[in-house]
């Protein structure tokens, strides 16, 4: 054994997930104390990787972060993102403490103000409301769902960025009307194709007059064939739950001298888990 093991890191802080489990692969995650996950602060090499632009956008900074800090979860990019917030907050407290130093923007007078959070607070409020998976299309037909994973978060958000910056080239472009009419109109297909994949991936099984079907290519081809009202109540019954296990945006007060410039009294934040600032040593 290595003499020097007993200074190696530990579990600093132990969480429970939103999920409570739920949603993983069997041995998809294993817990350590009860339902509740050991976090381990990070290493030199975890907080290096933070510099890595490529593994910045790509989310394998993220992905590598978890499994060096929080081993209990085996495979991070199948973890559910309604777990994602509570993992990353647990990570930042087990490395640098409880509390986290932010810049605010206030409006009206265009300036920041400092302020300092309790990260534990942030994760108290977290809703932990059970993810309800069975939408019910009518009295014949119900779909099951599951949250999305963090692999098609990141896939989602790559896509979309995608499509957002061929948007921007198009609008800079000098093409004809026709030609970016054309373009604009395949950017869009491709926009609503990206929404149906992802419903495709959401889907766990449908119930249709008391058969269960779990075949994937029988759910494809339901989704591509369904009508427009059948996809409306699917994606109105992710979207409501689209706030679970997610920071709620934080209110704070404004100093005087800001309101007295015209600065409301106070001004709400949404908290920004970005690895190139959450996972920074400020304070």
């Amino acid at each position: 054994m290595n003499p020097l093991s007993k200074y190696f890191r530990k579990p600093s802080v132990y969480i429970s997930l939103p999920t409570g489990g739920d949603w993983y692969a069997p041995g998809g995650i294993v817990f350590d104390n009860g339902q509740e996950l050991g976090v381990m602060p990070m290493t030199a090499k975890d907080e290096m990787m933070m510099n890595t632009p490529d593994a910045l956008i790509n989310s394998q900074s993220t992905i590598d972060i978890i499994k060096s800090c929080v081993p209990g979860i085996k495979d991070p990019w199948s973890m559910p993102t309604l777990d994602l917030d509570t993992v990353l907050i647990g990570i930042r407290i087990a490395s640098y403490g409880e509390n986290m130093d932010i810049n605010i923007q206030v409006p009206e007078v265009n300036k920041q103000m400092a302020y300092t959070v309790d990260l534990r607070q942030l994760m108290d409020q977290i809703d932990r409301t059970k993810f309800d998976p069975f939408v019910q299309i009518d009295n014949q037909l119900t779909v099951k769902v599951k949250p999305m994973t963090y692999r098609q978060l990141t896939n989602l958000q790559l896509k979309t960025y995608e499509q957002q910056r061929l948007v921007t080239q198009v609008s800079d472009a000098k093409l004809s009307s026709a030609e970016r009419q054309k373009t604009f109109n395949d950017i869009f297909t491709s926009m609503t194709n990206i929404t149906l994949d992802n419903m495709k991936e959401a889907i766990v099984e449908i119930n249709a007059e008391g058969e269960t079907i779990v075949d994937r290519s029988y759910i494809n081809e339901f989704v591509d064939n369904m009508q427009s009202d059948m996809a409306n109540k699917i994606k109105e019954h992710m979207d409501k739950q689209v706030g679970l296990g997610k920071i709620k945006p934080i209110t704070v007060s404004v100093p005087e001298e800001m309101v007295k410039e015209g600065a409301p009294k106070t001004v709400t934040s949404p908290i920004s888990l970005d690895n190139s600032n959450f996972f920074v040593r400020r304070s």
